[in-house]
């Protein structure tokens, strides 16, 4: 970077400006213009392939009668609560089984990556085969045991969506568990051993010591997962297509069949805008979270 500057004779502040204008190009080019033509089109009643007729905000108005838009963000809500939450928890308890250095751990961490490894589409295409009617293993097993799933987990309306969450869950968890586990690293070892000095046990350092010091760890991967869990659309459209009926048509699964099997490319703009506020909102709750608990201190 020095033999730069003396090349082309520039001062730090120029360096920098230009080792800035590449990354600004590819915002600007794949991130904003996106964005900003994507509110531009969504006031617009536009067909692929059609001519643009001006409505303003006449397919945001369109929306609020759109009760399959409304049922898949409560679909949405209902899977982000149970995955995120399952995670978190599940996360939780086997990063503090894992949180002791020895070669095997460093093994189970490691292996313990590997579902994140698999892309979600891949990932929903193995346990699609898994959840078969007929021939899937799980399906196999679950009727030796006496459970009664009807047709099958994945055909049925009332464990469809539950199904979805598993596969989720089984994915999505250790990276939940990283995360936890890196935190847990990072805490200081004074405060366990001032309170092991006054007797406290177990449960009592993890509730007044661990906790409070994990939170900002904790905010973080749940921000990152909600909002991942938010845009979920691969495993869904693998394994059930968003049925059975709209069992378990998400938000993001609404948005493609309207603008891709249903080519209505304005509509479909302004359902993203909506996802993309309602994100952005969690997005900003999430973050005052986190730095409020810092402002605040360990209380």
């Amino acid at each position: 970077m020095v033999e730069i500057r003396k090349r082309f004779n520039m001062g730090k502040k120029d360096s920098l400006i230009l080792f800035l204008i590449p990354i600004t190009i590819y915002m600007i080019v794949f991130f904003l213009y996106p964005v900003i033509y994507e509110v531009y089109i969504s006031f617009f009643k536009y067909s692929l392939g059609g001519p643009k007729e001006f409505i303003g905000f006449g397919n945001y108005a369109k929306m609020l009668r759109d009760e399959e838009f409304i049922n898949s963000l409560a679909t949405t809500a209902v899977f982000m609560v149970a995955a995120v939450l399952s995670e978190l928890v599940l996360g939780m308890m086997i990063a503090l089984l894992l949180n002791y250095e020895s070669r095997i751990m460093n093994v189970i961490r490691t292996v313990i990556l590997i579902p994140t490894v698999f892309t979600p589409l891949v990932a929903g295409l193995v346990w699609k085969a898994m959840y078969h009617p007929d021939l899937g293993p799980i399906t196999y097993y679950l009727r030796q045991m006496g459970i009664n799933i009807g047709r099958g987990l994945t055909v049925e309306r009332s464990t469809a969506l539950f199904s979805i969450i598993i596969v989720d869950i089984w994915e999505w968890t250790p990276l939940m568990i990283i995360i936890i586990l890196a935190g847990l690293k990072s805490l200081p070892t004074e405060p366990y051993e001032a309170g092991r000095i006054d007797g406290a046990s177990d449960w009592q350092l993890f509730r007044y010591i661990t906790l409070p010091l994990l939170r900002p760890t904790l905010t973080v991967a749940l921000l990152i997962r909600t909002l991942d869990a938010m845009k979920i659309f691969d495993i869904i459209w693998a394994i059930t297509g968003g049925g059975p009926g709209t069992a378990t048509t998400v938000a993001n699964l609404r948005i493609y069949n309207v603008g891709m099997q249903h080519l209505h490319i304005g509509y479909a703009a302004s359902l993203s805008n909506v996802l993309l506020v309602i994100g952005v909102i969690m997005g900003v709750l999430f973050i005052n979270t986190l730095y409020s608990k810092k402002r605040g201190g360990i209380r």
